[in-house]
């Protein structure tokens, strides 16, 4: 089960998670980083991406493994907050497809990786 927030280091961000079932027994954990000292939004998900893990690089960078519900998707994100920028790989699990399609790759601003998605 998934933590409710995963704080940076030195509590500048921290990485909430809002999660309600979908189907019985099926969880969204979607994740909105807020920075702490004003609660301000800095990045979010597009609806039905579910984070599986959250991980802090540094204060102010942290890696996100996400899926999309319900599809067979995967997109790993590394986002430095401070710059306002990031990265994107976004492809299919092995056993989603046959055609073995590899993942595609995005960098860009925090709202254009929200857009890619």
């Amino acid at each position: 089960m998934m933590v409710d927030e995963v704080p940076s280091p030195q509590n500048t961000y921290t990485v909430r998670f809002g999660a309600y079932e979908v189907r019985m027994s099926h969880w969204i954990n979607e994740p909105i980083i807020l920075r702490v000292a004003n609660n301000q939004m800095v990045f979010e998900m597009p609806s039905t991406w579910s984070c599986d893990e959250a991980k802090w690089l540094d204060d102010n960078t942290v890696e996100l493994k996400t899926r999309l519900y319900p599809g067979r998707e995967y997109c790993d994100l590394v986002l430095n907050l401070k710059a306002g920028t990031g990265t994107a790989v976004r492809g299919s699990y092995p056993f989603a497809n046959s055609m073995g399609r590899p993942p595609k790759h995005f960098e860009g601003s925090l709202q254009e990786i929200y857009r890619w998605l």
